[in-house]
């Protein structure tokens, strides 16, 4: 129970931070898509983007057998779009950023180099963060990993061991229950023979 109460709390965890970072990051996208589509079409992308990098992604991790080539250029393409519409979007927003400049050494170089680099640190990370979520929570809920399938066929396979060496032991001892009861029973009717063997010598009406 105890288990299965931290189980729920770490797939919760992780779905709740995915959630919060996906909508974040679909928000700014929205804007990205926005300078080449009317506001309700570029909401549609937004999501429609998030949710195909996310599903590209646990793919990816989960189908073992599929060719995955397609799979992940679509997903580097997906995400190469968020982290651009992020860009973007943080770039829009940037209004004084001369402190950061600062600390970070930057502020003997261009204006324009500076807000770039803020912009691409700010915006871009969001996806990849937001994917990284995603990938945590498959990794932690998807079935256990080669090695670990071995070793429970392994263990599977020395349990059937038992099982038939038990049954057969079973079965050995059945057949000396069955042969001893049959020596027994022998035993029993080579005795009976001999009684009436022996009454048959005493009986006398046959002694002449």
């Amino acid at each position: 129970m105890k288990n299965r109460g931290i189980s729920i709390f770490i797939i919760s965890t992780f779905v709740l931070l995915y959630l919060v970072v996906s909508i974040i990051s679909t928000i700014h996208v929205i804007d990205f898509f926005e300078m080449t589509n009317p506001k309700w079409l570029s909401v549609f992308l937004a999501i429609a983007f998030e949710i195909g990098a996310a599903a590209s992604l646990a793919s990816i991790i989960v189908m073992d057998k599929m060719n995955k080539f397609i799979v992940w250029s679509l997903f580097f393409v997906l995400t190469a779009m968020q982290a651009i519409g992020n860009t973007y979007f943080a770039y829009t927003h940037l209004s004084d950023f001369s402190e950061w400049s600062d600390l970070f050494g930057l502020s003997e170089e261009e204006p324009i180099f500076q807000k770039r680099v803020l912009s691409v640190i700010s915006g871009a990370i969001l996806p990849l963060v937001s994917l990284g979520f995603i990938k945590a929570l498959v990794d932690y809920i998807r079935p256990g990993s080669n090695k670990e399938k071995i070793e429970e066929k392994a263990e599977e396979i020395r349990e059937e061991e038992k099982i038939e060496e038990f049954t057969e032991l079973i079965e050995s001892r059945e057949e000396e229950i069955k042969e001893e009861k049959t020596e027994n029973i022998d035993n029993t009717n080579k005795s009976r023979k001999l009684k009436d063997t022996i009454y048959y010598d005493l009986d006398p009406t046959k002694i002449t």
